[in-house]
C-alpha cells in the first residue's frame, strides 16, 4: 500500500528533474543563440562600414576573436555570404537585408526559449512548493 502512496511523490520528483534538465538545456540554446547574435550584430556593423570603402582601400577584417586582416577592397559594393553550403554574391543593401532577417530569426528564438523557461520555472516553483508543504496530490 505504501507503494501507491509514493507514486503520485516520484512522478512529481521525476517530472522535476526532467524540467530541471530542459531547462538546462533552452539556457545552453539561449546561450548559443545570444552568441550567434552577437556575431550578426558585428557582422552587420562590419557590412554597414563598408558603405564609405572605395576600391583599393585598407581595412581590417575580424575574423574571429582577437584577430583580424589587412585587406585591400577589390569591390566594395559586392558581398559573399554563405547561405547553408553555397557561396552567393550580394550588393552591400541586400546582404544587409539578410542580415536583419537572421537577426530577426534569432530575436524570434530568444523570445520563445524565455517563454518556455518562465513555464518551466513556474512548474519547478509549484513542484518544489508541494514538496514543501507536504501536499502531494494522491491519484
Amino acid at each position: 500500500m505504501e507503494n501507491n502512496q509514493n507514486a503520485p511523490s516520484q512522478a512529481l520528483a521525476y517530472e522535476f528533474q526532467a524540467l530541471r534538465e530542459r531547462k538546462a538545456m533552452y539556457e545552453q540554446n539561449l546561450d548559443l543563440i545570444y552568441a550567434s547574435l552577437n556575431n550578426l550584430n558585428n557582422t552587420k556593423e562590419t557590412v554597414q562600414n563598408l558603405k564609405d570603402v572605395e576600391e583599393e582601400d585598407e581595412i581590417l577584417i575580424p575574423v574571429g576573436g582577437i584577430v583580424n586582416l589587412k585587406a585591400k577592397i577589390k569591390d566594395p559594393q559586392k558581398i559573399l555570404l554563405s547561405v547553408s553550403d553555397v557561396v552567393i554574391e550580394k550588393n552591400i543593401d541586400t546582404s544587409l537585408e539578410f542580415i536583419d532577417k537572421l537577426i530577426d530569426q534569432h530575436r524570434e528564438q530568444i523570445k520563445f526559449l524565455n517563454e518556455q523557461l518562465q513555464q518551466i520555472e513556474g512548474r519547478l516553483q509549484g513542484i518544489s512548493q508541494i514538496f514543501r508543504q507536504g501536499t502531494i496530490p494522491q491519484s
